[in-house]
């Protein structure tokens, strides 16, 4: 599904980005996001937000190692 129409971006690619960490500024600034018409934008910075959150480990768990 299209994300920014006037960018023919795909959710796909943001989320893509998204995982390995980039910001929504800089999403935005490599793939236009947001920079023509703005009507992706708050949808755009949520979908951002979210594809971090679910790529990210919640709790780390210390290792053990018994002696």
């Amino acid at each position: 599904m299209y994300l920014c129409v006037c960018n023919a971006l795909k959710e796909d690619t943001v989320r893509a980005l998204a995982e390995e960490g980039l910001s929504f500024k800089d999403i935005c600034n490599i793939t236009g996001c947001s920079s023509n018409c703005g009507s992706c934008q708050e949808y755009a910075e949520a979908f951002v937000l979210a594809c971090q959150s679910t790529s990210r480990p919640s709790t780390v768990l210390p290792l053990f190692c018994p002696t």
